[in-house]
């Protein structure tokens, strides 16, 4: 998701690091740095030990290595985002619109699924060399695939866990209204079926997330 957030940041930051001129580590340290900084500068981030805790034991739970911090932003984009330090934000809005954690850890384990796949570093590789004809095209064609690829990654991570990633199909249909004029969202039809179960309500889990609304206002 951040991913597509963040891409136009992306190809203006690299232009300006002199992209030939340093190794991709460099490019992908220094584009962390700036973006993650950018991302905190315009958002504020809503302290909660209980939102940090839960969110890494979920990770733990899956073993997702890679990712040492969970944060909650105060903002109304409905997105989380991941960096390649291992660092992952979810909005306030977004999680206003959870409702069991499978639905939370299908989220986190697609955000997994872009650092495991190493899709920054892929990304960066297309954008210093897009090749001559309709290269934003192709940036931006690069960047769906990582979608649909962490998706799919998600997808078995869940099932080998034995969490029921079809719940992140009514949080999607939540969501796709809002987010339907977006170019680069994936339609709900192309990203998971309609599931047979119900959505499972979390209430205690829901209660718990309005508390920190509560506490933010």
């Amino acid at each position: 998701m951040a991913t597509k957030t963040y891409v136009l940041n992306f190809i203006l930051i690299c232009s300006s690091f002199q992209l030939f001129a340093q190794t991709d580590e460099q490019l992908l340290a220094d584009w962390t740095k700036k973006n993650e900084l950018l991302l905190l500068k315009n958002n504020e981030v809503i302290e909660s030990s209980w939102f940090q805790e839960e969110c890494l034991a979920l990770a733990k739970q899956m073993e997702f290595t890679q990712i040492n911090q969970c944060l909650l932003l105060d903002s109304k984009t409905i997105n989380a985002y991941v960096f390649n330090n291992g660092h992952v934000y979810f909005t306030n809005a977004m999680m206003h619109l959870i409702r069991n954690k499978h639905q939370w850890a299908s989220i986190l384990a697609h955000e997994n699924g872009h650092l495991v796949l190493k899709h920054y570093l892929k990304t960066l590789k297309k954008v210093k060399k897009p090749g001559f004809f309709f290269p934003k095209h192709k940036v931006n064609k690069r960047l769906k695939q990582n979608e649909v690829e962490a998706d799919e990654w998600a997808k078995n991570k869940l099932l080998e866990f034995k969490m029921d990633g079809s719940q992140i199909y009514y949080f999607l249909k939540r969501v796709e209204p809002i987010k339907s004029k977006s170019k680069s969202h994936l339609k709900i039809s192309k990203r998971i079926k309609h599931p047979k179960e119900r959505e499972v309500i979390d209430q205690q889990l829901i209660n718990n997330l309005r508390k920190l609304e509560s506490v933010r206002g």
